[in-house]
């Protein structure tokens, strides 16, 4: 039984080196991103730009466009007292 054990985890042990070398060189030799765009072709195109966002002193303390509408479709219901359940009898 020792023995077996033994050969066990001198097996795994090796597996694992050799399978974490070949995992190593396959990532070394992969191709690398944008690697077949030439940088001449990089600095000409433009990029995107976005249009200045709002400033916040623009908005107005009484502005509440966005709160009487119902978050994801619920709306909250007025109870006096809070409801308690439970699966009990």
């Amino acid at each position: 039984m020792k023995l077996l054990k033994l050969g066990l985890r001198f097996w795994i042990t090796v597996t694992s080196i050799i399978s974490f070398l070949a995992g190593w060189i396959l990532l070394a030799h992969a191709p690398k991103p944008n690697q077949s765009n030439s940088l001449a072709s990089d600095a000409a195109a433009p990029l995107p730009t976005l249009e200045p966002l709002q400033p916040l002193s623009d908005f107005q303390p009484g502005d509440n466009t966005f709160q009487n509408q119902p978050t994801f479709g619920f709306q909250r219901r007025n109870q006096s007292r809070p409801f308690f359940s439970t699966g009990g009898s």
